[in-house]
């Protein structure tokens, strides 16, 4: 099963960063990854089941959602290749927010897995995390790496 797995501080109290992520229909903090994020279907940005459409290729379902873990996980049900359903199946999406109490910052981890023996689909879905996590970061001040 190919896994990825990235993370970020960023510079802002836990509670700010959720209020910016917790919508699964909003990725206007993602500008340079994310072009749309279209709502697809019924349910709102915080109901389980709720679905996206991003960049008109990816296709995501909001499968869990909790407040107090600060966690959205999502499946991927199509996508360009290399994430295409016929190249990889099962796909989860996890992006989970910790408090770095210390300095009042947030730790942002993003990982995802998925059953495939294409690897092109790791470096791929790595660079996206990459970039979504420093995009999220620079939200914030961060300067975007």
């Amino acid at each position: 099963m190919p896994k990825v797995y990235n993370s970020i501080i960023v510079p802002a109290s836990i509670e700010q960063v959720w209020l910016r992520i917790n919508n699964f229909h909003d990725f206007s903090w993602a500008p340079s990854v994310i072009t749309t994020c279209k709502k697809v279907g019924e349910g709102d940005g915080h109901t389980i089941g709720a679905k996206r459409l991003l960049n008109g290729v990816f296709l995501d379902t909001l499968i869990a959602y909790s407040i107090i873990e600060k966690r959205i996980m999502y499946s991927m049900d199509e996508g360009p290749t290399p994430m295409s359903s016929r190249e990889i199946h099962d796909y989860v999406g996890n992006l989970h927010l910790l408090p770095v109490t210390a300095d009042n910052t947030t730790f942002a981890e993003w990982s995802g897995s998925w059953e495939s023996g294409n690897a092109d689909a790791v470096k791929f879905m790595n660079g996206v995390y990459r970039c979504l996590l420093s995009d999220l970061a620079a939200e914030f001040g961060a300067e975007n790496t």
